[in-house]
């Protein structure tokens, strides 16, 4: 079977960025980088040491096309390539199906389950890579190469991964918006925003030791509604952040089987 050498990428954000750099630390070639903004194809080249590829209507010579691109684009950037390309062409999305790649191509899937910033170095070896694709051989050279920068490489089938990556954005959207909640009560306090750190750790550390039901604690949990009603008195009324409160108050009373 021949191995994954040669990848060309098509996008210049973040994931395109962080794979990009990631795949060529490990001994694999960069052999072009495509983005609409020619700039910031030049840009990504240059730091991968690859070459631009200026159009999609031809072949691309690479034994594998990874889409990094936003998820309402794959499809789209999909369609644009020659029916002449034999790489495996994959994209890198958690929400959407693989099949939005034509058939005529070689398709799989290779989705890093993380959050990626420019600025934020990435631990390879611990993200999750959800794979899929239209051919067990394929499958087989996908893990492969994740193997190359990860220990957790997991196959998942289109409707796995859609119900994962919603699991991820109540893990990490969700729950990052309550700590920029938290921040503005601390702001408006004129309370430093560091003095919730080791708490928020703390939570994090007991989810990966139990399961989350078992880790909840809390006045809704308790029962205390004395405590609940002092919150709801502090928030006020008919405003946004009032609304979550008593919805998730609500939730955690329900499902500790105080109502």
């Amino acid at each position: 079977m021949k191995e994954i050498k040669e990848i060309a990428i098509i996008g210049s954000g973040r994931v395109a960025t962080h794979l990009g750099t990631a795949f060529a630390k490990n001994d694999l070639t960069i052999r072009g980088v495509y983005d609409r903004d020619a700039d910031k194809a030049k840009v990504l080249a240059d730091r991968l040491k690859a070459t631009v590829i200026r159009s999609l209507d031809s072949r691309i010579k690479a034994d594998l096309i990874i889409i990094a691109v936003s998820d309402d684009a794959v499809a789209s950037v999909a369609r644009k390539l020659s029916e002449d390309n034999t790489a495996l062409v994959v994209h890198t999305s958690g929400a959407v199906a693989m099949t939005v790649i034509p058939s005529y191509l070689r398709r799989g899937v290779l989705y890093p389950l993380q959050s990626f910033s420019y600025d934020k170095k990435i631990l390879w070896e611990n993200v999750p890579f959800c794979l899929e694709a239209g051919a067990d051989s394929d499958v087989n050279l996908l893990g492969t190469l994740a193997q190359r920068l990860s220990t957790r490489v997991f196959l998942l089938d289109s409707a796995q991964r859609k119900s994962l990556h919603l699991a991820a954005v109540f893990a990490n959207n969700f729950a990052n918006l309550m700590f920029e909640f938290a921040e503005e009560l601390l702001d408006k306090a004129e309370i430093e925003r560091s003095i919730l750190h080791p708490l928020i750790l703390e939570t994090a550390n007991k989810v990966l030791m139990q399961r989350a039901s078992e880790a909840q604690t809390g006045p809704a949990r308790r029962g205390d509604l004395d405590t609940i009603r002092a919150h709801q008195d502090l928030l006020g009324d008919a405003n946004g952040l009032r609304h979550i409160y008593d919805l998730l108050t609500e939730e955690i009373y329900k499902r500790s089987q105080h109502g």
